[in-house]
């Protein structure tokens, strides 16, 4: 699956389509320096092998990425095209045995995560395989219902990257991540307390000798580097005013269950 889905994005590159992975397999193609840490801490399934992939992209690029899954033989689901219209297709590998997953523009979960509308103005450039480190920590960050799958994916990131206020390789840039969730009480809600749910998994792993104390050291150190850019970064006015109901009113939106 792997090399399925580096393929496809190079495929796709080349024809000038922006395709990049995210979910559990762009975190293991960001964290690839940390394979041991992702396989030491269980990450996957009983069989240790990945379950589906998921990609981000422009919806303006939709008639062009739908034509490239079909030419490399991936077959569409057309209940999901009568389900999400737009906003998203889903393949199966009829061979292999896999489903695919594209969302166009955004992630549409508990939390909005924007990746752009069109490649002149959008974020699909940042990384030329994955999103962008920052989008990865957001996505996971802004799930309501968070798991330990998602929380050991948080930790990976965070040994693999250090915190920045740019967008490059090896960095998850802290000052976009502060600005996002600067505007948006329910999403900083989410995401801070998420953080939270880390650094305890973080010091339980260490204690069950999952990951060593030099990873330990390296995690919350960078948490606690992404905490305080989120916490010095001035907020909103439409932050300041859902504060002001804070947890007393629901701040996430329902979604369905779905493998993570």
């Amino acid at each position: 699956m792997l090399e399925d889905a580096t393929r496809i994005v190079a495929e796709a590159s080349a024809q000038g389509i922006f395709l990049r992975l995210l979910g559990a397999m762009g975190i293991r193609v960001n964290g690839s320096k940390h394979e041991n840490l992702f396989l030491r801490l269980n990450r996957l399934n009983s069989q240790q092998k990945f379950t589906d992939l998921d990609f981000a992209a422009y919806g303006a690029q939709r008639n062009q990425i739908r034509k490239l899954f079909k030419e490399n033989g991936y077959v569409i689901n057309d209940n999901a095209l009568l389900m999400y219209g737009n906003s998203r297709l889903i393949f199966t590998q009829p061979v292999k045995g896999y489903s695919v997953d594209i969302f166009f523009d955004r992630l549409h979960y508990s939390h909005d995560v924007l990746f752009g509308q069109k490649p002149d103005s959008g974020r699909l450039h940042l990384s030329p395989v994955t999103l962008s480190a920052a989008d990865l920590v957001l996505e996971k960050l802004q799930i309501h219902e968070i798991n330990e799958k998602d929380i050991k994916d948080l930790i990976v990131i965070f040994a693999a990257n250090t915190i920045g206020k740019t967008d490059g390789e090896g960095t998850v840039n802290g000052l976009y991540i502060a600005q996002v969730l600067a505007d948006d009480w329910e999403f900083w809600f989410e995401a801070t307390t998420n953080l939270d749910k880390v650094r305890q998994f973080l010091d339980k792993y260490h204690r069950e000798g999952l990951i060593d104390g030099n990873e330990q050291v390296t995690v919350s150190t960078r948490i606690e580097e992404l905490r305080n850019l989120i916490g010095t970064q001035p907020k909103t006015h439409k932050w300041e005013k859902r504060n002001k109901a804070g947890s007393k009113k629901k701040w996430w939106r329902d979604v369905e269950e779905r493998s993570r």
